[in-house]
């Protein structure tokens, strides 16, 4: 998968749980704008966590503050 189409499946996940149509995430919109809260966050972490493969430490979520930055994350985590 690549990076753009992991950006594209965690924006379209994340849009779908913060009840948002996808095209109000972009990559690089700050979580907070989308009204992404600490529990919402927590959430995301656990359907990406089952997606993906990976396991989110509590330090982890707190640095990520977009769809764009959480692929990156992703993809450190898969490495």
């Amino acid at each position: 998968m690549t990076q753009t189409e992991l950006e594209t499946d965690l924006r379209d996940l994340v849009a779908e749980l913060a009840e948002l149509p996808s095209e109000e995430v972009e990559p690089d919109t700050p979580f907070a704008d989308a009204g992404i809260d600490s529990l919402l966050a927590m959430e995301i972490a656990v359907h990406v966590e089952r997606l993906c493969g990976v396991r989110f430490e509590d330090t982890d979520l707190k640095a990520v503050q977009s769809v764009r930055q959480l692929a990156d994350m992703v993809r450190q985590k898969q490495a």
